[in-house]
């Protein structure tokens, strides 16, 4: 029968509990604030009440640490002791209140069990494996799915076991029905990457990357109450919990090389960058040529932390395969964009600066497809589209996702489209 969790993302940004003192200091005098007590209370008691032995307990808690630490022959008594200090914290901490109660996933529990178990053999490398394997494997099948995967988990970082990305996603994936962060499976993890410029890696994009999201990171005038404009363009370099390290550097690089190198004019780079953005940075004085270059920059520096030797070379040639088919998009769209941008952000209003851009946020969109790249040129037609609100059929939406696909665009690209425009 499906069993109702509290979603840890609630609470936590990662580990937590068992797993997360293992991996620490037992031995610490606080647990934290009371959420954090309350899971280490829970855990603990989950295993002071196992059937599991107490030397099972100790092999697994000696591997969940990777042999750092040993609990000692009573662990049930530092179990127990655990308890009664957290019921403290708990008694002095401030009352849950009923408006903050956390979230609820429901776990199908027998079907997560039986994910869980099949996973538990990768540790049997580690030293005293098939020890570890069983003990873990028991904690799953008699005591706690959530608890057993977390601490699988806790073994595979301490020991540094390399996971491919086919066996990480499966775990993600576990962790998406715990309702756990995303970094609390990431962190830590080996994980065996391909390298940033692969040309799989844009699959692994949860939403919009490279130039199309950095002109959304720019987008009006409230993203100055979050970041700077250099926090602004790091953020888009970053990578995001499941991108390959680099990736979101490396495809704005291409992006932005790909735009200093078009023969669109200055002029031409600049309205792309008004529209784009609605007007939401004016670039401080800068040149669209120095913006652009400053840009590449800050791509550089995040890729040489990843790779020292990285140099930025000229992007390979752009795939100009799906050129017509963007195009066509882009002009059944067009009469719609150009009235959205000719009424932004002052509708009805005699004389506007944005009369004169929406006569050109189309033309220079369609330079972008027919003379950089179709690729970024559709993905910033999807940005204007979500910029000032077009409309989009169902019809349209349905040719958007197909596109999506045929350039190899993560599952979530066009969602954020979607939720944008409160569409189903």
């Amino acid at each position: 029968m499906p069993e109702q969790r509290e979603a840890r993302f609630w609470n936590f940004d990662g580990d937590f509990g068992i797993s997360l003192l293992i991996a620490t200091d037992p031995t610490a005098e606080q647990t934290g604030d009371a959420d954090e007590a309350r899971a280490l209370r829970d855990d603990a008691r989950l295993l002071l009440n196992s059937p599991l032995p107490g030397e099972t307990l100790r092999t697994l808690w000696r591997a969940a640490s990777a042999s750092h630490r040993d609990p000692g022959t009573d662990l049930r008594s530092s179990l127990r002791c655990m308890v009664e200090k957290c019921e403290e914290e708990i008694s002095v901490g401030a009352p849950e209140a009923l408006a903050a109660r956390p979230a609820v996933v429901v776990v199908d529990e027998g079907a997560m069990r039986e994910k869980v178990l099949a996973e538990v053999p990768a540790v049997s490398g580690v030293p005293a494996g098939p020890q570890v394997a069983s003990a873990l494997a028991r904690v799953v099948a008699e005591v706690d799915t959530d608890l057993g995967f977390r601490l699988f988990l806790r073994v595979l970082k301490g020991y540094s076991v390399p996971v491919d990305l086919e066996r990480y996603d499966r775990y993600q994936e576990i962790g998406d029905g715990f309702g756990y962060p995303a970094s609390l499976v990431h962190h830590g993890l080996t994980v065996r990457w391909p390298r940033f410029d692969d040309a799989s890696v844009r699959r692994r994009f949860g939403w919009d990357f490279g130039f199309s999201f950095l002109v959304g990171r720019f987008h009006g005038d409230l993203w100055q109450h979050s970041y700077t404009v250099e926090e602004g363009i790091r953020g888009v370099a970053a990578d995001e919990v499941g991108a390959v390290p680099g990736a979101s550097a490396f495809a704005l690089l291409q992006d932005t090389s790909r735009l200093q190198r078009s023969p669109l004019s200055a002029d031409a780079l600049t309205v792309l960058w008004q529209v784009a953005t609605g007007w939401g940075y004016d670039l401080d004085g800068q040149s669209v040529a120095q913006w652009l270059h400053h840009i590449a920059d800050v791509c550089t520096e995040r890729l040489r932390e990843i790779d020292p030797g990285f140099t930025a070379g000229p992007p390979g040639p752009a795939d100009m395969s799906h050129r017509d088919v963007v195009l066509r998009e882009l002009r059944d769209t067009a009469p719609a964009l150009t009235q959205a941008v000719h009424d932004s952000p002052w509708f009805g209003a005699e004389t506007s600066p944005w009369f004169d851009l929406s006569a050109q946020a189309v033309p220079v969109l369609e330079q972008i497809v027919t003379q950089v790249d179709p690729d970024l040129g559709f993905r910033l037609l999807l940005r204007t589209v979500r910029t000032y609100a077009v409309p989009v059929t169902d019809e349209r939406l349905t040719r958007y996702k197909a596109l999506c696909r045929e350039f190899g665009y993560g599952r979530r690209h066009i969602a954020d489209l979607v939720d944008s425009l409160g569409e189903g």
